[in-house]
C-alpha cells in the first residue's frame, strides 16, 4: 500500500494506517546491533588528506565502549549533560553513542555562534564534559562550573594539562571483552523512554530552547520511515546538514545509521559549491538530505556545465529529500525531468523532526503540500488553524522551561506546534507560522509564506523572499536574488546580467498579480536587496532557514523607502525600489524623474560599488 493510500482522515485528523516496522529499543542497543550486523562495513566517512576514511562499524563500538569508560570515570551519571561544539566529524558519531549508552544526555552546539551566546548555551546546559574542536576555543568561551572535564578533538603538543585529547581518551581506555559487554548490557537496559538528547531549537521564533527528546523519540520516527522507504546498508548519504539541528543531526544522519548505510561527511558545509561538488562526485549519493539552496546550486551547475550534468545526477541517485522550505518549481521540473523522486517533509525539534512526508509516486500539485502522516504520528488542524502533533515522536518538554513545555504540551494530549496548515484532502498543507501573520491596514489577514514559497518559485534568479505590510495599505516584497545562479549563467558579464535579472523579476510580480486571485495581497512594490544572507549576520539558521523578523528589522531603510519614502531617504534605497502602481512625486534629489523611475538610477540588482552582492549596508 502507498504513503497516501493508507492515510485515514476522521473530521480534522488524520493519520497513517500502515504500522512502523520495528520494536522499541535504545540507542545503545542499535549500536550493538548494527556492530554485530555490519561489522566491517562504514557506517561513516570522513575526508582526511584529500580522501574519504572509514570507521566502520565494529571500531565505532570499540570507540564508543572507550569514551563512555571515560565519561562514566569523570563523573557522568544518568540524566547528566554532554556537550559538544564542532563543525560535522566522525568522532561526534562516537561521542554521541558513547553519551547516549551510558543514560547521559548529548547537547550538541553549533560552533558558528557567537562566544557569547555559547557561554550562555552552556552555562544553560550545566554539561558535566565538554568537548571542543581545539584548545583555541579556551580562550573564546566561558566553562560553566559544571564541567568536570574538558575534551578536544584537536590536540597539539603543549596542551592545558586540564585538557584531554579525544584520540587519547581512545588509545587510554581500549575496552576489554569484559568492558565491551557491560557496556553493551548497561546500554540496552535503559528506558528507551530516557531523555538521550537535547537539541536547540533554530531560533526562527525567537530565544532558542532546549529540546529533550527520548531513545524513543529518535527511533520510533526510523521505525515509521521504514515502513515508507527502504533504505539499506548499500546507500550512500552525504551529510553536510550541521548535526547541532534537527534535520540533519536527528532526520538525515539517524535514518542513515538506523538502517547501516555510509554517510559521507561533507567539509563544504555547504557554504563552498566547490568542495561540495568534489565531494559529491567522490561520494556519489544514492540519497540527499538538504534544502532548496542547494538544489539549486547544483541544478544551475548542470545546466551550465552539461560536462558534470551525468556525473551529479547520476543512475544510483534514488531520491532527494527537501525540507525548510518549498523546492522552487524550476528545480522541482528538472528532478522531475531526470526521473529522480523528490521528497518534502515538515517537522520540527520538538517532534522529532519528521512528521509528514510526501509521497513520491503523486503529482506534487498543491501548493504547500508537505505530505501525509508517518506511521504512528497523527495530525489535527485546531480551530484556529494551528497544526497539532501526537505520537510517540513528540518530545519529552523543554530543558529548564515549564511555562513553555506547559504551552506547547497543554492537558490535551496534543504537541502545539505554532505552525499553519490545513488539510488537503488528506494531506497536510503547510500555511507557515502563527506568529509571521500579519494585519494590513485595511484589516485583512495575510500569511506571508504562502506568497513568499509561489513567488520563489516562479522565477530562477531568486533565492529568498520575504513579504512585509503589517499596518500598510499594500504588500511589499523584499527580494535577495540568487548570485551563485547569476554568475554561474552570465560569469562577467553585469551588463547582460543587470537587464535580463531585472526584466525577469518585474515579469515575475507582474505575473504573480495577474494570477493571484486574492487582489488585496497584490505586490505593489519590492525591493532587491543586493546581500547574501548569513549564519554570522543572525539572518539564516545553521540549517540555512531565513530568521524572518531578524533580516525585517535589518532591513528598515529598504521597507521606508517602499512606504515612506521623503527628502530624507538615501537614493541607495529608493533606486531599490521597483514600484508598480506607480508614482508621480519627483526625485528628491532632483533629477527630471518620478519616484516610479528611481530604479533607473544605477544598478537595480547588484552593488554598484564592486557589480556583486554586499555583504552588508
Amino acid at each position: 500500500m502507498s504513503h497516501a493510500a493508507a492515510v485515514v482522515r476522521n473530521g480534522d485528523i488524520i493519520s497513517c494506517a500502515l504500522p512502523p516496522r520495528g520494536r522499541r529499543e535504545t540507542i545503545g542497543a542499535l549500536l550493538a546491533r548494527n556492530a554485530a550486523r555490519f561489522g566491517s562495513l562504514a557506517a561513516c566517512s570522513e575526508m582526511q588528506d584529500g580522501q574519504y576514511r572509514p570507521t566502520s562499524w565494529s571500531q565505532l563500538l570499540e570507540d564508543a565502549c572507550a569514551f563512555a569508560t571515560f565519561l562514566s570515570e569523570h563523573g557522568t551519571e544518568r540524566g547528566d549533560r554532554v556537550a559538544v561544539v564542532s563543525r560535522n566529524r566522525a568522532a561526534m558519531v562516537t561521542a554521541e553513542f558513547a553519551t547516549m549508552s551510558l543514560g547521559a544526555i548529548y547537547v550538541p552546539l553549533f560552533p558558528g555562534y557567537s562566544p557569547e551566546q555559547t557561554s550562555d548555551l552552556l552555562e544553560h546546559a550545566k554539561p558535566r564534559v565538554v568537548i571542543l574542536p581545539d584548545t583555541n576555543w579556551l580562550e573564546r568561551i566561558r566553562i560553566p562550573r559544571s564541567v568536570r572535564s574538558v575534551v578536544t578533538f584537536d590536540t597539539p603538543s603543549g596542551k592545558p594539562r586540564e585538557v584531554t585529547g579525544f584520540d587519547d581518551v581512545l588509545f587510554l581506555y581500549r575496552p576489554t571483552a569484559l568492558t565491551r559487554r557491560a557496556f553493551v548490557v548497561g546500554a540496552r537496559a535503559i528506558d528507551p523512554d530516557t531523555p538521550c538528547l537535547m537539541m536547540y531549537t533554530s531560533g526562527t521564533g525567537g530565544a532558542l530552547k532546549g529540546v529533550l527528546l527520548t531513545h524513543d523519540n529518535i527511533l520510533s520516527q526510523r521505525r515509521a520511515i521504514r515502513a515508507l522507504w527502504n533504505v539499506t546498508p548499500s546507500d550512500r548519504f552525504l551529510s553536510y546538514l550541521p548535526w547541532h539541528h534537527s534535520f540533519g543531526g536527528i532526520f538525515e544522519k539517524w535514518t542513515a545509521l538506523y538502517n547501516g548505510a555510509t554517510i559521507f561527511i561533507d567539509d563544504s558545509m555547504g557554504r563552498d559549491f566547490a568542495t561540495l561538488l568534489r565531494n559529491w562526485l567522490v561520494a556519489c549519493p544514492t540519497i540527499y538530505f538538504s534544502v532548496p539552496k542547494i538544489y539549486q546550486q547544483l541544478v544551475a551547475h548542470a545546466e551550465t556545465h552539461p560536462e558534470d550534468e551525468p556525473r551529479i545526477f547520476h543512475p544510483d541517485l534514488r531520491f532527494v529529500f527537501t525540507a525548510a522550505a518549498s523546492l522552487p518549481a524550476n528545480v522541482s521540473r528538472f528532478f522531475a525531468a531526470k526521473g529522480i523522486a523528490v521528497v518534502e517533509g515538515w517537522g520540527l525539534t520538538e517532534t522529532s523532526p519528521c512528521c509528514t512526508l510526501t509521497d513520491p509516486a503523486e503529482t506534487r500539485a498543491v501548493p504547500g503540500k508537505v505530505g501525509y502522516p508517518i506511521p504512528g504520528v497523527s495530525v489535527r488542524i485546531a480551530p484556529d488553524g494551528e497544526i497539532l502533533v501526537r505520537g510517540p515522536n513528540v518530545m519529552a518538554g523543554y530543558f529548564k522551561d515549564e511555562a513553555a513545555s506547559r504551552t506547547a504540551l497543554p492537558d490535551d494530549g496534543w504537541f502545539h506546534t505554532g505552525d499553519l496548515g490545513e488539510l488537503a484532502g488528506a494531506a497536510l498543507r503547510l500555511a507557515g507560522r502563527k506568529d509571521r501573520v500579519f494585519k494590513m491596514l485595511n484589516a485583512e489577514k495575510v500569511v506571508p509564506t504562502d506568497i513568499e514559497n509561489r513567488i520563489a518559485g516562479m522565477n530562477q534568479y531568486i533565492r529568498h523572499v520575504l513579504i512585509t505590510g503589517d499596518g500598510r495599505d499594500f504588500v511589499a516584497a523584499l527580494v535577495f536574488p540568487d548570485f551563485f545562479r547569476i554568475s554561474e549563467e552570465f560569469g562577467d558579464d553585469r551588463a547582460a546580467a543587470e537587464r535580463t535579472v531585472k526584466a525577469s523579476l518585474r515579469e515575475t510580480m507582474l505575473e504573480f498579480n495577474r494570477t493571484h486571485p486574492v487582489k488585496y495581497e497584490h505586490i505593489g512594490a519590492y525591493v532587491v536587496i543586493s546581500k547574501e544572507l548569513s549564519i554570522e549576520d543572525g539572518e539564516l539558521t545553521p540549517s540555512l532557514k531565513v530568521r524572518a523578523r531578524s533580516v525585517l528589522s535589518r532591513t528598515n531603510d529598504y521597507i521606508d523607502a517602499v512606504y515612506e519614502p521623503t527628502q530624507e531617504c538615501d537614493c541607495r534605497f529608493l533606486r531599490k525600489v521597483m514600484r508598480l502602481s506607480g508614482d508621480d512625486r519627483r526625485c528628491f534629489a532632483g533629477r527630471d524623474r518620478t519616484l516610479a523611475q528611481c530604479h533607473e538610477c544605477g544598478s537595480f540588482i547588484f552593488d554598484d560599488a564592486s557589480g556583486v552582492a554586499t555583504q552588508g549596508h
